[in-house]
């Protein structure tokens, strides 16, 4: 029986209930020894009166809140003695969840539809259309799709 390549499983987080769910599936369907990196995408944030003169980037919030996730997946990838790593990266969440050197990427849908899907557009759709790798999403109600 041959080993299995180690595989890099790229997981969007962004705090809410259905990324949990994405980082869950992502460790609980890796295999022993693959690694899990929890990747959150942050835009910075422009502050001060004058918008085109005063501003500051601070990622504060964003490493908070990637660390509190982190923390929280540790004892589950432990128990799949699955490697797990964090990522943040600043941009645009369509662009920059289609990472370069993984083998697959989990996303939580945020189960926008209507005119809220229209106008905020889907970062789920987006992603598994424009990816280079097999794609997991995990729909609102926890049903996996994959492309």
């Amino acid at each position: 029986m041959s080993k299995h390549p180690k595989q890099r499983i790229a997981v969007g987080i962004d705090g809410s209930e259905n990324s949990h769910a994405a980082a869950k599936w992502a460790i609980e369907h890796s295999r022993q020894g693959d690694t899990v990196v929890l990747v959150h995408v942050w835009h910075p944030y422009v502050y001060g009166t004058e918008l085109a003169t005063a501003f500051t980037i601070d990622d504060t919030a964003a490493t908070e809140l990637l660390e509190a996730e982190f923390v929280r997946f540790v004892p589950l990838a432990k128990e799949h003695e699955v490697m797990l790593k964090r990522d943040l990266i600043e941009g645009d969440a369509r662009d920059t969840l289609n990472i370069p050197n993984i083998d697959l990427l989990v996303i939580g849908a945020r189960g926008h539809s209507g005119i809220a899907g229209i106008l905020l557009g889907s970062v789920a759709d987006f992603v598994t259309r424009h990816a280079t790798v097999p794609v997991v999403v995990i729909p609102p109600d926890n049903r996996v799709t994959t492309k």
